[in-house]
């Protein structure tokens, strides 16, 4: 068998975000990664699990990796029940680019 060699992430993505089409994709998720990271600092600073988050939710534990992960953009309705459960408020803002 063939011998593959290691190239490190750091090194690829390099190349990578010398393409335009890559970095336009790219920045193009930033919203979507924004959401999933205030998310997971809401949970975290509630201290809760996503099993026990789920339940205040009544949800499933999947469906809050799912959003956790950016696979499923959750609706307003849903935001507002995040927000409840974690004891936080949602706050929506549209800023100038």
């Amino acid at each position: 068998m063939k011998k593959t060699k290691e190239i490190p992430v750091s090194e690829v993505a390099k190349k990578w975000f010398k393409s335009r089409k890559f970095r336009e994709a790219y920045d193009a998720l930033e919203p979507e990664y924004a959401l999933a990271a205030a998310l997971i600092e809401a949970r975290m600073k509630a201290k809760l699990s996503q099993k026990q988050l789920a339940r205040r939710m009544k949800t499933t534990q999947p469906m809050i990796a799912r959003m956790e992960k950016g696979r499923q953009p959750p609706s307003t309705a849903t935001l507002l029940k995040f927000a409840k459960a974690t004891g936080t408020r949602l706050q929506i803002r549209f800023v100038e680019m």
